[in-house]
């Protein structure tokens, strides 16, 4: 039998912060990109992100009626996902947001960052979540 205490919680690796210049528009004082920092969300928070993209409606015709669909909007996900794993630049700050006039981090991010930026985003918050067997996949879908 392996040694089982290798699976105790005090024995998990924690995963890292990921930190990564998403855009050439935004440079220190030597002109430099600033890096972004980007953490993993928990389960818990995933699965509430899940369910905020997911549609479900009622089938008014046919032999499914009153039956459900679910449909799930893997693009509103990725998005949510993207917003809410950076955690710098503050996303929630009120002033940023202001400086943008713009209300939350989603509307605040679709501001500051052009749909490439996005993109590159999208991708380093999947990795940071630990999808990257997908991260290949996902960067050919959004160039097609």
């Amino acid at each position: 039998m392996s040694n089982l205490t290798a699976f105790f919680a005090h024995n998990k690796k924690q995963n890292e912060n990921i930190k990564h210049a998403i855009s050439k528009k935004f440079v220190d004082e030597q002109g430099n990109p600033i890096e972004w920092e980007f953490a993993p969300i928990s389960p818990e928070r995933d699965a509430e992100l899940k369910s905020e993209s997911t549609k479900r409606s009622m089938i008014t015709q046919g032999k499914r009626k009153g039956q459900y669909n679910t449909d799930f909007d893997h693009f509103k996900y990725q998005r949510l996902l993207t917003v809410e794993s950076i955690v710098y630049p503050n996303l929630n700050d009120k002033e940023l947001q202001d400086s943008y006039g713009v209300m939350g981090a989603d509307a605040l991010l679709g501001k500051m960052l052009t749909i490439g930026e996005m993109a590159d985003a999208s991708a380093v918050a999947q990795e940071v979540n630990g999808y990257q067997a997908e991260l290949e996949d996902m960067i050919e879908e959004v160039k097609n």
